[in-house]
């Protein structure tokens, strides 16, 4: 007697345990603010990862729809700024007015080489800035201020002559001061350009001359 009476009582105890697990059919199911998943389970709002299953979602029961704790797969205006993709850029580069890319400006002076380094070493998207037009340029002259002068990504040390940028292509914008580049001896020798922003010009220079720098990020 006693035997069968645990049979009943088991066979009570494993109804209960499967009325806990409710699957659905559609969102209306799941009461309010509730969404059917395609689990088959529903889910609802969560502050930490968006949607959570309900109790009555068996084994998923409590987890993060998705398992992540970004997003529950429900589009609302806040889900949309968090699915917003992160920038591709360090922390501390902005965007600028007239100028398609993202800037920081290197204040500590150092030689062209070591901000060209510099600048590389932030990212795999980064390195010496390369003014392409006229407005580019401004913008790079506001950032690095009134009175300043700083290194960008071109020079001619490959090929005398030939102005090249750090990513391996021929510089076509190159609005030179008066009386640059200079191509007699011994003052040729003056490979790396800078900007002077006064002028809002290229001076080509030695390139261990000490100057601040702007780096670019796309």
């Amino acid at each position: 007697m006693k035997t069968a009476l645990t049979m009943i009582a088991a066979v009570a105890l494993a109804g209960c345990l499967r009325a806990t697990e409710f699957k659905c059919d559609n969102s209306s199911q799941c009461g309010a603010q509730g969404a059917c998943e395609s689990t088959g389970f529903c889910s609802f709002p969560d502050d930490t990862c968006g949607r959570k299953y309900g109790a009555s979602a068996g084994s998923l029961a409590g987890q993060c729809v998705g398992g992540t704790a970004i997003d529950g797969g429900i589009d609302s205006a806040h889900d949309s700024a968090i699915d917003s993709p992160a920038s591709p850029c360090p922390s501390g580069f902005a965007t600028l007015a007239g100028a398609p890319h993202q800037y920081k400006l290197v204040t500590t002076n150092g030689n062209w080489n070591a901000q060209m380094a510099a600048c590389s070493a932030l990212s795999s998207t980064t390195y010496l800035a390369i003014p392409d037009d006229a407005g580019e340029l401004g913008a790079f002259d506001t950032l690095a201020g009134a009175a300043a002068t700083y290194w960008v990504g071109i020079s001619d040390t490959a090929t005398e002559g030939t102005w090249q940028t750090v990513k391996g292509g021929t510089q076509t914008f190159l609005p030179w001061e008066t009386g640059h580049p200079i191509t007699t001896p011994p003052n040729n020798q003056n490979d790396c350009v800078r900007v002077v922003t006064a002028d809002a010009k290229f001076f080509d220079d030695k390139c261990n001359v000490q100057a601040p720098a702007v780096c670019e990020c796309e």
